[in-house]
């Protein structure tokens, strides 16, 4: 039961991400504006609209949580700090988070629905205050269901770089979903020419992504190099089984693949306006994500190395495959040419 509760989290926090993370990029498309929104929508308003859903499906996580989040069995190794982690509160925190997501989403869709895709001055105010209590809830999410797992370490920077990597995958899987008929086109079809307006809509989503590869490893970054210089017992618990041990690999492949590899191929002109090389990109980001949310839980588990156990591609499989059948319902027709 604790291998399978323990996969379940990691699971459930990226699914969680990237309905959460869309309804972020729709609100930061209400302030900003731009055609990407817009070519954009379909996709993300199908996963911000299954937060709801998703909220419901915690409570298998309350099946025994000690089994999850040491602490709770053990309160003595977290006096210093029981005024925030105790069961009650933590519990009381848990509930209040899903319900505002839940109730931020509905609300937000409500109105999207009812001003038709105009940005009127009630959605803008809206996605104003709700970026802010993004900010805010993911933040303090991120410290109760991650963090916490190694309840001797703290870092500021953390709740960024959690809310950053859920907007990241979540943009990521709406330009798959953009560009899905340039990925599935068999290589022996003849390959129809991409239009002037779908080459720059590519271009405009590469930006995005670029932005998001950029901003996420400037926060991971510095959170290391803070903690490094530092270099306090409190402090370098959470990095040192993730350095010194197996888990590295890992650390070097999403160096690789989540920051190296895209970064350099999205600068290159020629591939960043292309349907097929983007969505390939955004794909590998996608399934990045994942190995993000697998790298910031597992390893408070397994701090003598990296082991994968069967409950974590079988929770996998069904979790994200109940979502993306969920997501797919209620996906509109979308298509880059």
């Amino acid at each position: 039961m604790s291998e399978f509760l323990r996969s379940y989290l990691f699971v459930y926090l990226f699914c969680l991400g990237l309905s959460l993370g869309s309804l972020a990029n729709l609100m930061l498309h209400q302030l900003t504006g731009g055609r990407w929104g817009d070519a954009l929508r379909g996709p993300m308003v199908a996963a911000a609209g299954l937060l709801p859903l998703v909220a419901i499906f915690c409570f298998p996580l309350l099946i025994d949580l000690p089994l999850v989040f040491r602490w709770m069995g053990d309160p003595a190794s977290v006096a210093d700090k029981s005024w925030w982690l105790n069961r009650p509160f933590f519990l009381a925190r848990a509930a209040l988070y899903l319900a505002i997501w839940s109730v931020l989403a509905l609300r937000w869709l409500a109105l999207a629905a009812r001003a038709r895709g105009t940005r009127s001055p009630e959605l803008i105010r809206l996605s104003a205050a709700g970026l802010i209590i993004y900010g805010i809830t993911v933040t303090l999410a991120a410290i109760d269901w991650i963090m916490s797992l190694t309840p001797e370490w703290y870092s500021s920077t953390f709740g960024l770089v959690v809310g950053v990597a859920a907007m990241q995958a979540a943009m990521a899987l709406a330009v798959c979903a953009r560009t899905w008929p340039a990925l599935t086109r068999p290589r022996s079809a003849a390959r129809p020419q991409q239009s002037a307006e779908s080459r720059a809509l590519c271009g405009d989503f590469a930006n995005l992504l670029l932005m998001y590869i950029l901003t996420l490893t400037y926060l991971s970054y510095t959170q290391y190099l803070i903690v490094w210089a530092e270099d306090l017992p409190k402090e370098i618990a959470w990095y040192l089984p993730r350095l010194q041990t197996s888990w590295r690999a890992i650390t070097l492949v999403l160096i690789l693949l989540q920051f190296i590899v895209p970064f350099l191929l999205l600068l290159m002109r020629p591939i960043k306006r292309d349907a097929r090389y983007l969505g390939l990109i955004a794909a590998v980001l996608l399934l990045c994500a994942l190995l993000t949310f697998f790298y910031l839980v597992k390893p408070a588990f397994m701090p003598s190395g990296l082991a994968l156990r069967w409950s974590d591609p079988a929770v996998a499989v069904v979790f994200i495959g109940a979502w993306f059948l969920a997501w797919r319902r209620r996906l509109p027709a979308v298509r880059i040419a």
